[in-house]
């Protein structure tokens, strides 16, 4: 997982054989006439754990993933409000994009999306169909209601909203087969 530098276009990207890339600035500069700098670089954000079948590589645009199972960002969602995208560069039989608590063990080596320590806009079968391409956005806000909305090339994505999430959360990938 990597911070890009905006503009969004330049975004990271992943899913089921993907890189994933967050933003968490939710003003970002306009282009063209203003000349005010950022105050500090943004760090880079990395896979903090793992599945045991899930593989990933750093690239320029991000952390490629592929394989089948879990992947957590290092990084906690601390702040009121955060957003990130996730471009899929292959479709597998599913990717799922969203949030979690801190899974470990068996948890990583199966798929987010069960509503109890994990919310995810759900590829595949029984979930949105995704193609080469399409971003996956994840606009997570604590001190809102919705706390967490999904967005499919920019639109929003109403039947995967969700209303209250309590606890920590991270930001997650699981790969079905990429």
């Amino acid at each position: 997982w990597v911070l890009p530098e905006w503009p969004r276009s330049s975004a990271p990207s992943w899913g089921p054989s993907a890189a994933m890339g967050a933003i968490f600035c939710c003003c970002p500069p306009k282009d063209g006439g203003d000349d005010e700098q950022m105050l500090a670089p943004l760090p880079k954000v990395k896979v903090g754990k793992r599945g045991t079948h899930v593989k990933n590589k750093n690239v320029e645009e991000g952390i490629h993933l592929s394989g089948e199972g879990t992947a957590l960002a290092d990084t906690l969602i601390e702040q009121d409000a955060a957003y990130w995208e996730v471009k899929i560069i292959s479709v597998g039989v599913g990717v799922q994009v969203g949030v979690s608590y801190d899974l470990s063990g068996h948890l990583l080596d199966s798929q987010i999306g069960d509503k109890e320590s994990s919310w995810a806009l759900c590829s595949g079968p029984d979930g949105k169909p995704l193609e080469q391409g399409d971003v996956i956005g994840v606009a997570y806000g604590q001190g809102d209601i919705p706390n967490l909305r999904f967005f499919h090339n920019g639109t929003p994505v109403e039947e995967a909203t969700v209303l209250r999430i309590r606890g920590e959360g991270y930001p997650s990938v699981s790969v079905c087969s990429g």
